[in-house]
């Protein structure tokens, strides 16, 4: 590598070592820094890598280090690796995207920080710790046992925290002279549009600039705009000069004004513009460069006609996601993030909330460019204190939750797809030392980001919880799942919550149960329905999420609609339909197999013509059929059995029922039902029931 000027990063994924630090190992405890210690015995892995991959979803039978049925424990890595001679002379940063939760690094054997929370990424100066003479060490300690202050505290959360350095790790290399990389992980480069209509956009930037050298230096900045199409010739640019003193830091400010700017208009055309900042010294050398993609848009929300994007009422409907794959638990690829985004825009999405703490930056940048509109939030889940006599909260929960809050805004600041900056998730503990602590960190993320809209996900609605000072609330009811349902009771229960206190509202999660294996006709909730045991029939999911729907969708209010949820996950301690350490609230299953009500909101979210014939699985049930059901976005649906033409379907919106179809005994009948785009395609599906002996 030849001595070049300007930013190097460097995938660090590769050549690591990595074993569990178990009581049972006798390494708990141990001092693993001494240079004589033997690694070579070690897993050897790739990152990013979880430790809980497997035992994360096993149920109440799993091990019980960490206090939970998963280990919840400490885990060491290690890597031994060459600097280039080419690095020499710059300052070089190790960045981690995420380790859960406490992580401690070492370099040859000395501390180069901590960093205690698990879901956003950090940057270390490590450059003072290596050598160019000789081999370096990076050793991480990283533990994902359960704290009283670090949110999600304790075992919090509905969900398996799973531990590990479970996203990528790189190096950064740049000149003494570069762009802020210690800003919480931020980009370094913040990009505010502003001043926003049809003829023109304001482009404010905020670069930070760090000499680690001993001289004082003269440096230019200067900001290109490109647009989508990118091309050598910007749209835009302007430079500055700053004067940085040795050893200091400057933030350089300027302004842009876009003509004729195109907007990022969601689903309907996700434009983005890039941004290139590039520092030079007086000479004209280059010192550091950066782009950052960002977007043009405008919005707010009506409290009576819900959510606007550029000045048009847009529907906001999408889906709770979880960091959470079947392959690798948490230490998920981009590849499988870039199909679990497919998925949602296969779905008919426009909006996703990540919950219950900051995602992969990747997964920012996809809901960039496939615009969808982003609630993310930080890892206040449930409690905030541990003690629930006295609801005592420490001030290291406190400076932590702050933390993360920070880290999470700077982090996303430059994407134009988030729009919603979440506080807590069904926070059921208050005070009035909680409600200042709780005020405390709307003030702080507005100060930080007064661009975005702050929210909570509240299941309590009553006294303080009602006034808690977010721009915004979203309610988390499971009527019809955990409360039995009437017809309209959950749009009843919205419209009183409504009218009981002065944000806007929207429905963060709704859902039920689903296993693919169950099948029961004529289901009754109080009789059939066991919301915490095994009894979760995909068909009574399904037809769940038809009533929940038609109360939604005939509330313009509802600023947003977000299903619970989009896979089924890893919760450990979960034993429920036919799955073990999952909750199976999912549209489709960890492994990606969609369910009826999956079919469903595709019918009514998506534009795509599609037809999908219900309880494909359930393959041998009473003649008559009670109900032949089929869900399409189209205007007729027909029904055949063996041939014979049954009739056409009655249509209630996208769902098209027959009732008590008749199918024979001793040998499957095929049920197939077909329907005619508007471009004279034939979309048809079919199975094979067979009648009970």
């Amino acid at each position: 590598m030849d001595n070049a000027k300007g930013r190097l990063s460097i995938d660090f994924n590769d050549g690591w070592r990595f074993k569990r630090l178990t009581r049972e190992s006798g390494l708990d405890r141990l001092d693993i820094l001494g240079p004589d210690f033997d690694f070579s015995c070690w897993e050897t892995i790739s990152l990013p890598h979880t430790w809980n991959d497997q035992d994360g979803c096993s149920g109440p039978d799993g091990i019980k280090e960490g206090g939970e049925h998963y280990y919840r424990g400490a885990g060491g890595y290690e890597k031994s690796f060459f600097l280039p001679p080419g690095l020499m002379g710059k300052r070089i940063f190790l960045e981690l995207g995420g380790a859960n939760t406490v992580a401690w690094v070492f370099v040859n054997g000395s501390p180069a920080g901590v960093h205690e929370g698990g879901y956003s990424m950090f940057r270390l100066d490590i450059t003072s710790l290596l050598r160019f003479d000789g081999i370096n060490r990076i050793i991480i300690r990283v533990s994902n046992a359960p704290t009283d202050y670090i949110p999600p505290i304790t075992n919090q959360g509905d969900f398996t925290k799973m531990g590990g350095i479970y996203r990528k790790v790189r190096l950064i290399a740049v000149e003494p002279v570069h762009i802020e990389l210690l800003d919480l992980g931020g980009p370094g480069a913040y990009i505010t549009p502003c001043n926003i209509s049809k003829r023109s956009a304001d482009i404010r930037l905020a670069i930070g600039i760090r000499n680690d050298g001993e001289a004082d230096c003269r440096t230019a900045v200067c900001v290109e705009i490109f647009g989508r199409e990118g091309g050598k010739t910007p749209l835009l640019s302007k430079k500055v000069y700053s004067e940085l003193h040795g050893h200091g830091c400057e933030k350089v400010e300027l302004t842009l004004r876009l003509a004729d700017p195109i907007f990022w208009d969601g689903v309907k055309n996700p434009y983005l513009y890039t941004a290139r900042v590039s520092l030079s010294d007086c000479g004209g050398t280059p010192l550091d460069a950066i782009s950052e993609s960002f977007g043009v848009r405008s919005f707010y929300v009506d409290p009576e006609k819900g959510f606007f994007l550029n000045g048009v009422r847009t529907d906001l409907h999408g889906v709770n996601y979880h960091q959470d794959s079947f392959e690798s638990g948490w230490a998920m690829t981009d590849s499988q993030r870039e199909r679990d985004y497919g998925i949602m825009r296969e779905l008919g999405c426009t909006t996703v909330r990540l919950a219950h703490y900051q995602h992969d930056s990747y997964e920012y940048t996809l809901c960039d460019r496939l615009g969808l509109a982003v609630w993310t939030e930080i890892g206040i889940v449930n409690t905030v204190s541990p003690d629930n006599d006295t609801l005592a909260v420490s001030e290291a929960f406190v400076k932590n939750a702050e933390q993360q809050l920070k880290e999470l805004i700077r982090q996303c600041y430059n994407h134009p797809s988030v729009f919603f900056i979440g506080i807590s998730n069904e926070l059921y503990q208050m005070s009035d030392e909680i409600f200042g602590i709780y005020s405390r960190l709307c003030e702080l993320a507005r100060a930080e980001d007064p661009t975005r809209l702050i929210v909570c996900a509240d299941n309590q609605a009553h006294g303080n919880f009602n006034r808690l000072p977010t721009d915004l609330v979203g309610y988390n009811k499971y009527f019809g799942w955990y409360i039995d349902s009437g017809e309209d009771a959950l749009g009843v229960w919205l419209d009183k919550r409504r009218s009981a206190q002065s944000r806007a509202v929207a429905i963060s999660e709704y859902g039920g149960g689903g296993a693919i294996s169950q099948h029961m006709d004529n289901i009754v909730w109080e009789r059939d329905i066991d919301p915490w045991g095994k009894r979760h029939y995909e068909c009574y999911q399904a037809s769940m999420h038809e009533n929940i729907l038609k109360q939604l969708n005939s509330r313009e209010y509802l600023w947003g609609k977000y299903v619970w949820c989009l896979f089924d996950f890893a919760s450990d301690g979960r034993v429920e339909g036919d799955t073990v350490g999952q909750n199976d609230k999912g549209l489709a299953t960890r492994e990606r197999v969609p369910k009826d009500a999956f079919y469903l909101y595709q019918s009514i979210w998506s534009d795509k013509p599609m037809l999908r014939l219900t309880q494909k699985r359930f393959s041998v049930r009473k003649t008559p059929v009670p109900i032949v059901k089929a869900y399409s976005n189209l205007d007729e649906v027909k029904l055949f059995v063996d041939g014979a033409f049954v009739g056409v379907g009655k249509r209630d919106n996208t769902v098209f029922t027959w009732e008590n179809v008749s199918i024979k005994t001793g040998t499957p009948s095929k049920i197939r039902v077909s329907a005619m785009t508007r471009d004279g395609i034939l979309l048809e599906d079919a199975a094979l029931w067979e009648a009970e002996e």
